[in-house]
Order: C-alpha cells, then sequence, then structure tokens
C-alpha cells in the first residue's frame, strides 16, 4: 500500500494492543473504516470499535448473519426481512428498507451504491443515502464473493462459474464468462480483472471484452483475491505457496512455500506482502524476492483476512485479524521509552565523609627539666 508507513513494521515489534472479549465472539468478520471496526457477535448485538483504543464506540440490539458494509458515514446491515442503514458515528438508524426476498451474500457498498444479491441470482443496487432500489436484474445465479468495480462497471463472479460484467448505472450486462471454476475472489486493476478459481488457476481477463489475456495454474484453488502493485501480482494458493506474477505477462517471478495455511487474501504494505494464515503468527516477505521478511507474532491463532490500516496516528493500531475464538485482534507498534539525560542522579543524597588524617611517627620523649638529654645508642660496629 503505497504511502504505508513501512518503517512500523520492518522491526517486526508488533504486539496486540487490544482484543475483543472472549465471552463476546465474533458472529461474522468485521467491516473496517478509517477510525472504527463493526461487526455483529453471537449474542445478537451489532458493536462498533475504536481501533486505537479498543473502546466501544456504540452498540445496537441488531442480529445479522452477514458481514455488514461501511461507506458515506454509514453501516449498511441485512437483517430479517430488510436492510436498514445506522450512522457510522453513533449507530442512530438513517433508514431501513423491507426487501422481497432473501439476502445471499454480504451487501457490498461503492461510491454511493450499495448493492445486494438475492437467493435465486437477482442482484439488485440502492441509493446509499435513502435506501431507494434504483435497479434489479436477473442473473441466474448468487454473486458469492465480493464484487470488484472499475471504469464504470462492476464486475462479477458468480456461484455457477460464471464471470458477469455490468454496468453499474444501469445494471445492464456487458459480457459474461466461464472460466472452468467457480470465483474465489476478484481484483480489478486498470487494465484487466484478476480472477482466482477453485480449479487452481488464476486468470487474467480483458476488462472491456472479457476476453483472456493469461493464465498462470497454482497447485489448488486460489485462496481469496490476489493483489497487485505496480510491476506483480500476487497469490497465495491452498497448496501454501504464495507466488508472484509478471503484472503484465502473467509468467512466475517467484514463488514461497508457506509455513502454514493460509487464511486470506495477500496484504500489500509497502514493499511487504504479508500473508494471513491459520496460526499464532502473521508472515510477511519482500515483494521483489519473496524472502521471508517479517513475523508477527499473535496472542491467538488466526483465522480470518487481515486488514492492514493505512494512516492515524504512528503508534496507532496497524494490522486488525480474527482469531479462530472469535476475537478481533489489533496489532501496534511497541513503543520504546526514547532515551534521554538525566538532570539529577536517582537515589538518596549523602553526605560525603571526610577524608581520612595521615599518621604521625610518635614524637620523642622530652626529660624532665634540668635532666640531660640521654644519649643516642653507639652505633653497631659488628
Amino acid at each position: 500500500m503505497p504511502g504505508a508507513p513501512l518503517s512500523l513494521l520492518r522491526g517486526g515489534a508488533l504486539d496486540v494492543r487490544w482484543m475483543t472479549p472472549a465471552a463476546r465472539p465474533l458472529a461474522v468478520l468485521p467491516a473496517f473504516d478509517q477510525q472504527t471496526a463493526y461487526a455483529a457477535l453471537r449474542d445478537g448485538a451489532l458493536v462498533a470499535w475504536d481501533l486505537d483504543t479498543g473502546q466501544t464506540r456504540w452498540q445496537a440490539a441488531i442480529a445479522t448473519a452477514l458481514p455488514v458494509a461501511v461507506g458515506g458515514d454509514l453501516v449498511f446491515v441485512v437483517v430479517a426481512g430488510g436492510v436498514r442503514a445506522l450512522r457510522a458515528s453513533t449507530g442512530v438508524m438513517v433508514w431501513e428498507r423491507a426487501l422481497p426476498g432473501t439476502v445471499a451474500a454480504p451487501p457490498y457498498w461503492d461510491t454511493g451504491w450499495l448493492v445486494l444479491s438475492f437467493e435465486g441470482g437477482d442482484l439488485a443496487a440502492f441509493r446509499a443515502a435513502d435506501g431507494e432500489l434504483l435497479w434489479r436484474t436477473p442473473l441466474g445465479a448468487v454473486a458469492h464473493v465480493a464484487p470488484a468495480p472499475a471504469l464504470d462497471n462492476l464486475y462479477l463472479g458468480l456461484a455457477d462459474g460464471r464471470i458477469v460484467a455490468l454496468t453499474l448505472l444501469t445494471g445492464q450486462t456487458i459480457w459474461t464468462k466461464a472460466l472452468g471454476g467457480v470465483a474465489t475472489g476478484l481484483t480489478a486493476l486498470d487494465d484487466q480483472l484478476l480472477v482466482g478459481t477453485t480449479a487452481g488457476a488464476l486468470h487474467s481477463v480483458d476488462l472491456r471484452r472479457g476476453h483472456s489475456r493469461w493464465r498462470s495454474r497454482t497447485g489448488a484453488p486460489v485462496v481469496a483475491s490476489p493483489v497487485a502493485d505496480e510491476k506483480r501480482i500476487y497469490v497465495s494458493a491452498y497448496d501454501h505457496v504464495l507466488r508472484a506474477l509478471d503484472r503484465r505477462s502473467g509468467n512466475l517471478r517467484w514463488k514461497r512455500a508457506l509455513p502454514h495455511r493460509p487464511a486470506g487474501s495477500p496484504v500489500l504494505v509497502g514493499d511487504l506482502v504479508l500473508v494471513p494464515s491459520f496460526a499464532t503468527e502473521l508472515a510477511a516477505y519482500a515483494s521483489a524476492t519473496g524472502a521471508p521478511a517479517l513475523a508477527v507474532a499473535s496472542a491467538s491463532e488466526v483465522a480470518g483476512s487481515t486488514h492492514f490500516r493505512a494512516g492515524g496516528r504512528p503508534t496507532g493500531t496497524r494490522l486488525l485479524a480474527v482469531s479462530v475464538e472469535g476475537q478481533l485482534l489489533a496489532f501496534a507498534p511497541r513503543v520504546e521509552p526514547a532515551p534521554v539525560a538525566l538532570t539529577d542522579v536517582p537515589g538518596t543524597a549523602v553526605s560525603e565523609p571526610a577524608a581520612p588524617q595521615a599518621a604521625l611517627p610518635p614524637a620523642s620523649p622530652v626529660p624532665p627539666a634540668g635532666l640531660p638529654s640521654p644519649a643516642p645508642p653507639p652505633p653497631d660496629r659488628r
């Protein structure tokens, strides 16, 4: 992620700053904005946590089986029979809309649009500000992974193995393509759509026409979505391998065996590739070579995708992950106290002892008045 404070990660001194209570585990993966994490708990509450302190900003008695979507200072929650929009800063409801049908995938927000995929395969777009329905189109299958926006279009991976491009304004289909496997994640770049599949391949598809550009085989199904920088594409698979591919050709640049099973999409942090894994350690690798570069110890085994937070306070939360116990873990840089010059020596002041006096030789005896002084002994002539 360009501009990220990479120096905070280079030393590997990241500790768990806070975690949500074990007695109130998460029911779904959280969503994030710059200051807050939002997630539903198994006890039926929706909670917002401050990312720096872990303090609860607000909570509401709202049960949901799907992750929420966040955007435009609103939190969108799918509830039984409908969808609600809450004010992100307070949790106060802004609008609610009844829905004809059951939502089958997490809600998706993009630049003022709220997109929902229904059982049976319909896709609907709503105006996020007030919940007005803008269009609804039948696709024949659920859009089970997060959509990828690019240009003025929306790209979808369907549960029947098709990839579909829609015009966001009207919902009209632009092209449809089958890739021989169900999509595990989509990433739209400026010139191509990257699609990982359960068939063990990463596909590059032309955004405008849907033509295949290249395909790269992996040894197992691709984990979630790939990520990319200006030169390379990074993809992890369930063969426990992280691969870096040339962004133009798809040729393999390097690969790295992972010590643990990957748990989500790789995360780019400057020139590091962070790989969330089912382990008590988060590992990162140099993006240019794949060399191990960082390991961050966790207080519990990670089970969900990792979120990197750019910006914020230099000593604030940087990484967030979900444990297998359902706790949200927040990692922040370890802060050591800076050395300062001492103005006073610590301790109790004591007086300095007096210097010892030199011992004097004994004085010669003085004879009483009127008596002669004793003569010195004769020299020893032996």
